[in-house]
């Protein structure tokens, strides 16, 4: 006999959609089959049963900068990753002012330990200022399961030079470690922002403009020639428009190891967005901005073939006072950038792709959850419905229709750029390692017993090297 076995329901399986019950032992998924016995007897008819997300690209309880911090701690935030389904986060341990890598990671440990309702992993952040000791502090954060790290190509502070991220690449690939990139050009950013600052162009509209689509090909095109150079495993986060992908699609076809990310808000929001009253715009301030339709349409597509592998929300959970502060001239070279999404991220990947029919189950279930299981070394427990993985389950309501509306939403921010949005499809219950953590849509148990996931290293393709030790002196 299990300890919980959930019956009746539409069963979401790697080889397709499967009418069986499963059976929960010890927090993990223990039998897959029909009339399966447990003490507990969950009855899911009508519903469909999915595992639980994983958010691999969100921020939480960061440190202060620029007199701005974030408003969802590890409670706020995975009680909010809860209700849409999320039952596992990996945020990043930002580094603060004068804070190596490590210490970030320390502190970020320290913010999440007894205060997560769901399980956890974290990504490193490497800058110019968190130590030049590169291997040494990979080859430690290897050890403690942090087998990602993050690189900027822009902000101030936060920005890279091409040798640092050839360092961190470099020591990153031999030890099965993913580099994470944000990939703009800072110098046009800094320019173009100059000039229009100059012109008093400083209405949130202007933000597509300091932030063009040209500073994002070029970067992710940069990023992508050092991975080739290097012959290291490559995320590009948050790609924003069909240029980025397209460089993506390039770099693959040399057969750099380069995968593509992208996020709910480029899919749902435009530039036109931002051509309205301030306490609007400010709702679709973030980075790289949102774009045009004709960028809609290419990544939705490149996300029902794999060529957009990842599906995350950047959750950056910013107030609204710190967007339009001062309220008597707002300027998108003040407003903090960043929305909240860890909520709607799933329900909107259900709506808008799998009903829709834009998705297949299976390009779903990857992007809800299966690829950033695998690629961040997080597969041995979590992604997937299958024997031996941990009980991470969603029961949906797959006809339930609602609006988004941030007083309804679970984060701490106070606006969401999903307002209004119709969509189909709810979760009702989510379990974690086999616990109730939503009930009939109600927070069942807010004990806050997530873990942090140590996570193993993914090994590189052997096939991709350094270019020293692939390209011939001469070529015949």
């Amino acid at each position: 006999m299990y300890d919980l076995v959930i019956t009746g329901g539409r069963v979401a399986l790697d080889e397709g959609w499967a009418d069986c019950d499963i059976g929960i032992a010890n927090g993990r998924i223990a039998a897959l089959g029909r009339g399966l016995r447990g003490a507990a007897i969950i009855e899911a008819a009508g519903r469909w049963v999915m595992p639980g997300g994983i958010d691999a690209h969100c921020h939480l309880d960061q440190p202060t900068w620029g007199g701005v911090d974030t408003a969802d701690d590890f409670s706020t935030g995975s009680v909010s990753a809860a209700f849409g389904g999320t039952t596992c986060i990996v945020p990043f341990a930002m580094p603060g002012p004068g804070m190596t890598t490590l210490a970030a990671l320390d502190r970020s440990l320290a913010c999440a330990g007894g205060r997560s309702v769901v399980d956890y992993g974290l990504h490193a952040v490497f800058t110019e200022a968190t130590g030049s000791d590169v291997e040494s502090q990979l080859d430690r954060l290897a050890a403690r399961g942090v087998p990602s790290v993050k690189a900027f190509m822009t902000y101030r502070g936060f920005a890279v030079s091409d040798d640092l991220m050839l360092a961190i690449m470099d020591g990153a690939r031999p030890r099965g470690m993913t580099v994470m990139v944000h990939a703009e050009n800072d110098a046009g950013i800094r320019r173009t922002t100059g000039r229009l600052v100059a012109l008093g162009r400083t209405g949130f509209r202007y933000h597509a403009v300091a932030h063009a689509e040209a500073f994002e090909r070029e970067a992710t095109h940069r990023a992508a020639t050092l991975a080739e150079i290097t012959g290291a495993r490559l995320v590009i986060v948050h790609v924003s428009c069909a240029q980025s992908a397209e460089e993506v699609r390039r770099a693959r076809g040399r057969g750099a190891d380069v995968i593509a990310e992208t996020c709910p808000q480029y899919l749902l929001s435009t530039a036109a967005d931002l051509d309205g009253p301030p306490q609007e715009a400010a709702r679709f301030i973030f980075s790289p901005p949102p774009r045009g339709r004709a960028s809609q349409d290419a990544l939705w597509q490149a996300l029902s073939t794999g060529d957009i592998a990842l599906w995350s929300s950047d959750h950056s959970p910013y107030r609204m006072a710190d967007k339009i502060a001062p309220a008597s001239e707002p300027s998108f070279t003040t407003a903090a950038n960043g929305v909240p999404g860890l909520e709607t991220r799933l329900p909107i990947l259900f709506s808008e792709g799998l009903l829709s029919g834009r998705l297949t189950l299976a390009r779903y279930l990857a992007l809800a959850g299966q690829a950033a299981a695998m690629l961040y070394g997080l597969d041995d427990r979590k992604g997937r419905i299958a024997v031996g993985l941990d009980a991470d389950l969603v029961l949906w309501d797959p006809d339930a229709r609602w609006q988004v509306r941030h007083e309804a939403q679970h984060s701490a921010v106070d606006f969401t750029p999903y307002e209004g949005l119709w969509l189909t499809g709810k979760p009702t219950d989510v379990l974690v390692r086999g616990r109730f953590v939503i009930r009939d849509g109600i927070l069942h148990d807010a004990t806050p017993t997530g873990q942090f996931l140590p996570r193993h290293a993914v090994p590189a393709d052997p096939a991709r090297r350094p270019i020293e030790e692939t390209t011939p002196w001469l070529e015949a």
